[in-house]
């Protein structure tokens, strides 16, 4: 579990690598995207970091404003009340942000003693449990060091001698620019690098069996859907989740008696599993009893009609960022509704019987293939609906 998470564009990663090294300089545990591992699925780790973190800072710029990345991952943050706001421009975080305070760090040039700096330790200082320590003094710069004369006997190398060391240099340098030439010559070569995954790509696909939801790491096989949920049996009152299938793992979260959380079948004594804040690993199978099949077949006549009549949920779910305040009256029900219909929206072709025939009794939805491709927007959405769907149950 990390101390302090950062959300920030990836823009500004020269200036949030300094308030990185000067969280760390306060005695801070910190993780952010540039210490990704090489062998980890990019929303597998943010949604892993920021679900254990304390305390989560938004780094706000013009660009991050901008970001519906950067934006999901503040809303997260203030929905587990641990957001701590952060400006490195003359920009004010976007709505709803903008009703929190946040520390303008425009001028800081990492001193300790800043005052909008120290407000940001307070803030950690209340999240994290307890005080930073001091930032240590910086280093003296250390005196030059003065270059030797050459001495008399290197003056005094006969003119043979110079020669030969003159074009034993030459060829070295001859053999480093072309060393240079081909390495410049493979990384243009190479194709361009994609962007990776925000952390709210964890879960953006529609209750179809057997699809995969989320990345399973490289020992899990092929990738499967969290569709069984399950509760703890545990005389304990709680089981740990641990970061590999073994007792002597690291614990990354724990599940307490009557807490539901969701799974799949799988083999071998130890089961991947997924809490509501999207924590994600793994627990001994013997502790888990599963209460449901998977997302529950939609009863007859018990679906809700919509807005108008229309079947459709939330009608701008595709066009505007949700939040999760507004989704507090709706029933579970409803909101795996309001999920799917951004799938149907697109033409996605369902293969569960329920939900092909709600779908197929409204004009607008035309199912015309079996994957679609969403928007930022639409799946940041269908996170957040996920993640309130399983709360709700």
């Amino acid at each position: 579990m990390v101390d302090v998470f950062i959300s920030y564009s990836r823009d500004n990663k020269a200036r949030v690598a300094d308030i990185a090294a000067a969280v760390t300089a306060a005695g801070y545990d910190v993780w952010w995207d540039a210490e990704l591992p090489p062998h980890r699925s990019y929303g597998d780790v943010i949604t892993e970091k920021i679900g254990s973190a304390k305390a989560a800072i938004v780094v706000w710029s013009h660009t991050s404003a901008q970001s519906e990345w950067v934006r999901a991952e503040a809303d997260v943050a203030r929905n587990q009340k641990k957001l701590v706001q952060t400006a490195i421009d003359d920009v004010m975080p976007p709505l709803p942000f903008n009703q929190i305070q946040f520390a303008d760090l425009r001028d800081w040039n990492g001193d300790p003693g800043h005052s909008a700096w120290r407000k940001v330790l307070m803030s950690l200082e209340e999240l994290c449990g307890r005080e930073a320590v001091e930032a240590p003094p910086p280093r003296p710069t250390p005196a030059p060091v003065a270059t030797p004369e050459p001495s008399e006997d290197l003056q005094a190398v006969p003119g043979e001698r110079k020669s030969s060391l003159a074009l034993t240099l030459a060829w070295a340098l001859v053999a480093l620019a072309a060393i240079a030439i081909a390495l410049l010559a493979w990384k243009l070569l190479q194709p361009p690098a994609e962007p990776a995954p925000s952390a709210t790509e964890a879960a953006i696909l529609p209750d179809e069996k057997g699809v995969a939801e989320t990345p399973g790491t490289a020992s899990d096989g092929p990738a499967e859907a969290f569709t069984l949920a399950a509760v703890i049996d545990d005389p304990e009152g709680f089981t740990n989740i641990r970061s590999e299938r073994s007792a002597k793992s690291t614990i990354i979260g724990k599940v307490l008696d009557g807490e539901k959380f969701l799974t799949y079948k799988q083999s071998g004594a130890w089961w991947r599993v997924r809490k509501a804040d999207g924590t994600t690993g793994f627990m001994f199978r013997k502790y888990i009893r599963l209460v449901e099949g998977g997302a529950p077949a939609i009863p007859a006549g018990a679906a809700p009609a919509g807005v108008g009549g229309s079947g459709v949920v939330i009608p701008d779910s595709s066009d505007r960022l949700l939040s999760a305040d507004e989704l507090g009256n709706y029933s579970a029900l409803e909101l795996r509704i309001a999920r799917n219909e951004i799938f149907a929206r697109n033409g996605f072709r369902f293969s569960d019987p329920s939900l092909r025939a709600h779908f197929s009794q409204f004009d607008w939805y035309s199912p015309t293939s079996d994957t679609v491709e969403l928007s930022a927007t639409e799946k940041a959405n269908v996170a957040l609906l996920k993640s309130a769907e399983t709360a709700a149950r």
